[in-house]
């Protein structure tokens, strides 16, 4: 769960993983059914909510609290 430098290749870098949260095709989904359909991409749901933490600082996606959706940001 870190960035990458000389000590961690960029495909063990959460640079990498944020890209399987991309979706192209979606607008928003709910933060279960992203949680159940990319977590085996991750080492665990810690890694996985840095890697949304991340999206979010980015600017990249938002979350609706009240009904629970990430809704990405063009």
């Amino acid at each position: 769960m870190s960035f990458p430098s000389k000590f961690t290749n960029f495909d063990k870098s959460i640079l990498a993983k944020i890209s399987v949260l991309l979706l192209d095709d979606v607008d928003a989904i709910t933060l279960s059914e992203l949680i159940d359909t990319k977590l085996d991409k991750f080492e665990d749901i810690s890694e996985l909510m840095f890697a949304l933490d991340v999206l979010f600082v980015l600017g990249k996606i938002e979350l609706d609290e009240d009904n629970g959706v990430v809704r990405y940001v063009n």
